[in-house]
């Protein structure tokens, strides 16, 4: 088991700055304070620029695994939902109706093994092929939550969450058999 050990170098000019902005600068007590630690600095030399090999730095590299296959179809089912359901909606709501359909991929054969067959279903989203969205900065911000999520770039804003409504629609008998995750922008997601 490697031992992973870390050095910090700090100089005198950092610890003189940290100490200014820890004291408070109150001219009351500045006449009554002494300092706490004191050092002489005089006699070192400048240490030598420490070098990191490349297997300890993989250590400390956390590695970001993708929740998906990231291939182009994919990405273009992923960002025609993204842009449909939530194109006027901040990237935290883009986001979760992107995780929300991952969520359903990762859970299997009921909903579809892949993006585009997830996004496909009948009764769920709608038809991806014949969506043909404007290129402009919306799509382009979809494409780019699309990629985020897919590579797991994005934290978890919906854990779970399999289903999603419009706030402004009225709950029906479906959605209060669910448990309720979180309302992001103007959906409400459940799982």
């Amino acid at each position: 088991m490697a031992v992973l050990r870390r050095t910090f170098v700090v100089s005198a000019g950092a610890l003189i700055a940290a100490a200014v902005v820890i004291l408070p600068a109150s001219t009351s007590l500045a006449a009554e304070r002494t300092p706490m630690l004191s050092y002489d600095f005089t006699g070192m030399a400048p240490s030598a620029p420490i070098v990191q090999d490349a297997a300890s730095a993989e250590t400390t590299t956390p590695v970001v695994e993708p929740v998906a296959q990231m291939d182009d179809a994919s990405l273009t089912c992923l960002a025609k939902v993204i842009h449909h359901e939530a194109r006027n909606q901040p990237r935290s709501g883009q986001v979760a109706v992107a995780q929300t359909l991952i969520n359903r991929m990762k859970a299997g054969g009921r909903f579809g093994d892949t993006i585009c067959a997830v996004a496909n279903q009948p009764g769920q989203y709608f038809n991806t092929a014949a969506y043909r969205p404007r290129s402009d900065e919306t799509w382009e911000a979809a494409l780019d939550v699309a990629r985020d999520t897919l590579s797991g770039d994005e934290a978890a804003v919906v854990p779970g969450a399999m289903f999603f409504r419009a706030a402004y629609s009225p709950q029906n008998s479906f959605f209060r058999t669910r448990q309720r995750v979180a309302a992001v922008g103007d959906h409400v997601f459940y799982r």
